[in-house]
């Protein structure tokens, strides 16, 4: 671009008026071909500009989408009824009482087996029954004793040979599980989180 204003003003000095017209119009065409490409320039700026920003509003709108849906879902759940059924065993609680420095003790022997135990309600409720579980070396034997009242404060005493165990078939003892059980309406309740173990095992004077 110099260069053509040095040219022109040569021409000028020279005294070439037809000259000076062409050089007038060269200039004329160098300034639109520079405008031209500078305008055009700036319209690629712009679009690559338009490009670049429409992304960003989809994942600007995407998150806000992702947001509102969250809150929906959150209050829904607040909202809604689990139907969580309630702990009906929460107040029962046993314990063994030692007999004679054992927990529990056993007598007979083969097929005639038995054992005895002292269990306390230390609950505030009442306990319609137990499940005794015997665990041998063998094998394991399950009794049910129904029908039965233990008071809250009160304690059962089982001295006699009802609760049953086959030394043949299941072994030597090596535990012994109550499992509680509750009186809800007609139906009873088991109560496993409630049970106690039994380890230390005698003989049954």
């Amino acid at each position: 671009m110099n260069a053509f204003l040095r040219l022109l003003d040569l021409n000028l000095g020279a005294g070439m008026p037809h000259c000076n017209i062409c050089l007038f119009k060269k200039v004329s065409i160098i300034f639109k071909y520079k405008c031209l490409k500078s305008n055009t320039s700036n319209m690629l700026k712009v679009f690559k500009l338009k490009k670049g920003v429409s992304p960003l509003i989809a994942t600007v709108l995407l998150i806000a989408f992702a947001v509102a849906l969250g809150s929906v879902v959150m209050n829904w759940g607040l909202n809604l009824n689990l139907g969580k059924s309630e702990d009906k065993c929460r107040n029962v609680e046993i314990k063994i009482r030692n007999i004679d420095g054992s927990e529990i003790c056993f007598g007979g022997f083969g097929t005639n087996g038995y054992i005895n135990f002292i269990i306390d309600n230390t609950g505030s409720i009442e306990i319609s029954g137990l499940a005794v579980w015997v665990v041998g070396d063998k094998g394991t034997r399950l009794f049910d004793i129904d029908n039965l009242l233990i008071k809250k404060g009160s304690l059962y005493d089982k001295m006699d040979k009802e609760v049953t165990y086959d030394f043949t078939k299941f072994g030597n003892i090596k535990q012994v599980q109550f499992i509680p059980k509750i009186k809800t309406g007609q139906s009873s309740e088991i109560c496993p989180k409630n049970a106690v173990k039994a380890e230390k095992i005698g003989i049954c004077g």
